[in-house]
């Protein structure tokens, strides 16, 4: 059997120093990209989170949900004009943002998000009221 030192030894005097230092940076460069390609879901997370403006995070959850097979051919803003009229509740009744009624939620184990809506029945049944509270707080502060 090799210890690590054996391995990592042999791998180090296989190359020349150019080459250690090509495939050093590749790799660096490689776990790089896949770290970096992770942030995509963090900007979604922001989104419904209301910590953009209002058109930006639109855009950003509207492409997330297009994403989406049965969401593909989706129009973000005629949609939201369309069901605010569903709500009684003046929060949702006066959205401009989808996430006033959608939601995510991440399932840490797969790092996976669950999307979920805040349905017209429950909401006019006051379901939501937390949630309202704390749009209404967070609108008034700015």
């Amino acid at each position: 059997m090799y210890n690590m030192k054996e391995v990592v030894g042999s791998f180090g005097n296989d190359f020349s120093g150019k080459t250690k230092v090509f495939i050093t940076r590749v790799f660096f460069g490689v776990l790089f990209l896949v770290s970096v390609s992770g942030c995509s879901t963090i900007e979604v997370e922001q989104a419904f989170k209301g910590k953009f403006r209002p058109g930006k995070a639109n855009k950003i959850i509207g492409e997330y949900c297009q994403s989406c097979h049965i969401h593909k051919d989706f129009d973000p803003p005629l949609h939201v004009s369309k069901v605010r009229n569903l709500y009684a509740r003046p929060v949702f009744k006066k959205a401009r943002e989808c996430r006033s009624c959608h939601y995510i939620e991440k399932n840490w184990m797969h790092n996976q998000h669950e999307r979920k809506t805040r349905m017209p029945d429950d909401a006019n049944r006051g379901k939501f009221r937390k949630f309202e509270k704390k749009e209404l707080s967070r609108r008034r502060n700015g």
